[in-house]
Order: structure tokens, then sequence, then C-alpha cells
């Protein structure tokens, strides 16, 4: 814990082991944050003691440091007084590593998950649906055969239901391996699946897009659509409302989604520790460096954004062939999660 004035000089600190500080208390005791710590993080860190000396609100800030090793820290500053700030500071190595050790399982995971997602969609396409298309044509042509008769009524409706069935299979293998994402193209292709929601689960899903580019890179468009794909089921399921907001947008490098409903909201914290859906989402934004923001609070619906560079860098990009998150609250005026 650092005592700092108003003008982030160091006046005072308690250290549990001072093997662990960063310079020695004679380097730092009565020098600003920017005389001691590198160029670039003194320059932040005196830019986080003014917000917290003019601010109520806890000021929290991630750095690293070069030490033994590469340490990361986080430290929250307060103001205590108009010429008093109080910064604690926490050692968060261990914390990182853990993050990126359940980043890359997730990472693994969600990658297995669209691969059996594509086989089974294979299977459904280039397998069942044939065959059932072979039945459908077999049935139409016994019907043909068959005299003006009650078997040959029966027949007919025995082939529109099969014609039903091949339906539902197309649309089934199309949600588990959306490839309308390579031929359409994002915008089309979430355009098209509102639509489809707005049908099937009886909400009325309002869709608009400015701006998005028509390459988007494949994981970016898979993961957008998987989460275009979730909340809105969620929102049919869960809000008790009947009208819903997808808005796409593309700004600089970023390509943002926002998902909104005025329900009945939820509780981010209870359904941060049980809810499969949310979790599924963070994991898949934190492989491609995203950011993700839920506003959430009972009675007063829910509002999602995420935000994802056009272009997935090659450490995060999962396989070719398949298509922490924060986004600044002022951008969707909320608190991000």
């Amino acid at each position: 814990m650092f005592v700092l004035d108003g003008h982030g000089r160091y006046v005072d600190f308690h250290a549990r082991d001072q093997n662990l500080l960063f310079v020695a208390p004679e380097a730092f005791m009565g020098r600003t944050l920017r005389e001691v710590m590198p160029p670039e993080l003194g320059e932040m860190f005196m830019a986080a003691v003014e917000r917290a000396r003019t601010s109520e609100e806890t000021v929290v800030i991630e750095y690293e440091l070069s030490m033994d090793q590469v340490r990361h820290f986080e430290a929250r500053l307060v103001r205590a007084n108009e010429d008093c700030i109080i910064s604690i500071v926490r050692d968060v190595t261990e914390l990182r590593r853990a993050a990126e050790l359940n980043r890359g399982l997730a990472r693994r995971l969600i990658v297995g998950q669209e691969q059996e997602r594509q086989r089974i969609a294979r299977e459904l396409h280039d397998d069942l649906s044939q065959r059932i298309a072979l039945l459908n044509l077999e049935v139409d042509q016994i019907a043909d055969a068959v005299p003006v008769h009650p078997h040959r009524t029966r027949l007919e409706k025995v082939s529109s239901q099969v014609s039903e069935i091949a339906d539902d299979l197309s649309n089934l293998s199309h949600t588990l391996h959306p490839s309308r994402l390579q031929t359409l193209g994002l915008t089309e292709s979430v355009r098209l699946l509102c639509r489809e929601i707005s049908h099937l689960r009886q909400v009325n899903v309002q869709f608009t897009s400015v701006g998005v580019p028509s390459h988007v890179d494949s994981a970016v468009a898979l993961c957008l659509y998987r989460i275009a794909q979730e909340a809105p089921h969620n929102i049919a399921k869960h809000s008790q409302v009947r009208e819903a907001s997808v808005h796409l947008t593309h700004e600089r490098d970023q390509v943002h989604l926002q998902i909104e409903d005025s329900g009945v909201g939820f509780d981010p914290v209870v359904v941060h520790q049980g809810g499969l859906g949310l979790l599924s989402m963070r994991e898949r934004v934190g492989i491609l460096k995203g950011k993700l923001a839920i506003n959430a609070s009972p009675g007063h619906g829910t509002r999602i954004g995420v935000s994802l560079p056009v272009s997935s860098s090659s450490e995060a990009r999962p396989p070719s062939h398949l298509s922490e998150d924060r986004l600044h609250s002022d951008r969707f005026g909320a608190t991000a999660t």
C-alpha cells in the first residue's frame, strides 16, 4: 500500500515484504511516480492520480514490470482527501497465468466444438438429407402409381411430412455450421439469422448495420454470428418481451455488435456463476482478444456489446476452417463484466 500526495509523490508505504518492491524505499520515497516508474508507466500513473484526485471513483490500472521476471500488477487508487491518494497494489502474475491457461483450454474446447458441429452438419447435409430426398422421391412415385384412393391421399401426406423433415434437417445443418458466412458475408448472414429467429421464436428482432466491410476475418465473423445466434434466443426465452434489436457497426479497425432488449433483465453476478451462454460468449471473445460488455439488472433489460478487430491476430486465431474482455463503459453506458 502506498500513500501519495496530490502531485503523485510517495509520502508513505507499507509492504509485507520489501523484496517485492520495484525499487528500494530510499529510491522512491519523496519522489513522484513519474520519476520512479518507467516513462510509459509513469505518465499513465500520473494521469490515474489526477483522475483519482478529482473523482470519488476507484481508478484501476493493470500493468507489468520487469523484475526477477516480467510480473503483472493491479493498482487501485482511491482518494482519501484532496491531497492524499491511497494506492493498493497486488501481484496478479499467477492469476494472469491461470487466466491464460484457462483461455488456452477454452480455445481448444471451442475449436473442437466447431469442428464437431461442422462434422455433424456435413453428415446431415451430405448423407441424411440426400437419403430423405430419395425417400421423398420414391414416395411421390408410389403415390403417382396409386389410383385415386384414400391410400394415395395418405401417401401425399407422408410426402409432405418428409419434405418438412428435409427442411428441418437443412435448417439444423445451417445452424450447426453457418456456411452462409462464406457465401453471403457477416452482415447478410446476421440479417437472415434475425429474420429466422423472429419467425421461429415469435420475437421481433430488428437488425441494422452501418459501414461493416464486405470481408471480415472468418474467425471474427463466426464469433459474432454465434453471439448473435445465442443472445436473441436467450431474449426470447427469458426476457418476457417480444422486441429486441441487433446492431452491427464498423469503426476504424473494429467491428461492434450490440444486442439489446427492454425485458426483465437479470443479475449479472448470479448469471456469471452459472450461465453457460454468457460464459461461452466471454470465451469466444477472449480467444480473439476482443472486448465484451454486459449491462443488465433485474427489471431494466439487457444490453450486450461486443468489439472485435476486423482481422484476428495469428496467435488468437482458431483454425482457418472455423470461421476479458471489456468494452469501455462509455461506449455502452455500462460497467463491463
